[in-house]
């Protein structure tokens, strides 16, 4: 007779259907342990069993939870009443009163505020898996700086002392961790699946430039159009982006028409798995992240890793978390700084075969930097906690 699978509960305040690394947690873990998830819709991935997050607050707790909110900020006990007010922990504990979990993967400090009553129901372990560093998660508004931010650090300073290990998406993320709150997160980095890509050729008459991810105001993705004017004719840009904010979207638009109609177009954004055959079809990725905020700066976004899986070479500013797999990987250019000018420097420098070459280089990473491997990682520490909370 088989031994029944340990269960697995992942806690996600996402669309588990467009989160890719929670995804790569949902593919890694499927196949061992018995796994259940939570998030605002359902991955509909195969062979899991799915709650979706729901908010049926009453109208009165919502409006209770907004005025306690504000002045928590400076009387911090008000927090306790602010999070029992927020979140369905009694929903969720109710749907899960006939399951019973030996680890708990909170994405999030919200998701990890619904693992840890969980966990303690169960004495299950718990792994955080922090995207971001959430103390910072936002510092160009001053609402996130005055308010939320500084809630993110008390949910840090009340829960990760709770926690049994922590993930995150990269190496200065890890660092600021260390330094706040005495803990060190391991690494695991935003890389996709293996896929198997044949080199494209490009046409030195059209070398095609993409980026795609989300179109909104905190992207500057205007500075992208702004640049097009400055490059030679040869160049070519395709924006294919996911529409969350469609006031940003039509100014994009209109930001084309005026200043460079015939060098831009748009793409409307395919789906998760057809994100890397897609973009191969282009010659040059270009992530410009003016450093905004902390985030931006330590940032190893999906789009990065999806562009060495597609074999395209990877234009960027100088962000040191993807600055330094680029020195290790040779699969493209860093420009010296975020400036138009200096990033149409470069562009405009380029041979046909130093881009060839770059993206040569970006096939031959891409076997390194790969889900295979970064989940063999996170799988280790999932086994872990498993065995050291028995």
């Amino acid at each position: 007779m088989n031994k029944p699978k340990s269960r697995i509960c992942i806690i996600s305040f996402s669309d588990l259907k467009s989160d890719p690394r929670v995804r790569r947690q949902i593919y890694a873990l499927k196949d061992r342990y018995d796994v259940t998830t939570l998030g605002l819709k359902k991955s509909e991935i195969n062979g899991v069993r799915e709650f979706v997050l729901s908010d049926d607050r009453t109208r009165y707790n919502r409006i209770r939870s907004r005025l306690i909110f504000l002045p928590a900020r400076f009387y911090k006990g008000l927090y306790n009443e602010y999070i029992e007010l927020k979140y369905p922990i009694k929903d969720v504990v109710e749907t899960l009163s006939d399951e019973k979990f030996e680890i708990i993967i909170a994405n999030g400090l919200e998701a990890l505020i619904i693992a840890e009553r969980i966990a303690v129901r169960d004495s299950a372990g718990i792994l955080l898996d922090e995207h971001e560093y959430e103390p910072k998660q936002i510092e160009n508004h001053w609402f996130h700086r005055l308010f939320i931010n500084p809630y993110k650090d008390f949910l840090c300073k009340k829960y990760l002392s709770l926690v049994n290990s922590i993930i995150t998406v990269s190496p200065g993320i890890t660092d600021e961790f260390y330094k706040c709150y005495g803990i060190k997160p391991e690494v695991i980095m935003n890389v996709p699946q293996y896929q198997e890509i044949e080199l494209k050729k490009v046409d030195p008459d059209n070398i095609r430039i993409i980026h795609h991810g989300f179109a909104h105001p905190s992207r500057n993705l205007e500075d992208m159009i702004y640049l097009m004017p400055l490059l030679e004719e040869r160049f070519h840009l395709t924006l294919m982006l996911v529409v969350r904010d469609r006031r940003y979207y039509a100014l994009l638009k209109e930001l084309v028409e005026k200043i460079c109609p015939e060098r831009v177009d748009f793409q409307e954004a395919v789906p998760f798995d057809n994100i890397i055959p897609t973009i191969s079809e282009y010659d040059i990725q270009l992530i410009i992240y003016n450093p905004t905020s902390f985030n931006v700066k330590y940032s190893l976004p999906n789009k990065f890793f999806d562009s060495i899986m597609a074999g395209l070479t990877v234009i960027i500013g100088p962000s040191p978390e993807m600055k330094r797999l680029m020195e290790k990987f040779d699969c493209g250019f860093v420009a010296n700084s975020f400036g138009l000018r200096e990033i149409a420097s470069l562009l405009n420098g380029l041979t046909l075969e130093e881009i060839m070459e770059k993206k040569k280089a970006s096939l031959k990473a891409a076997k390194t930097l790969n889900a295979e491997r970064e989940m063999k990682k996170f799988l280790e520490i999932v086994s872990n906690i498993q065995h050291n909370n028995k």
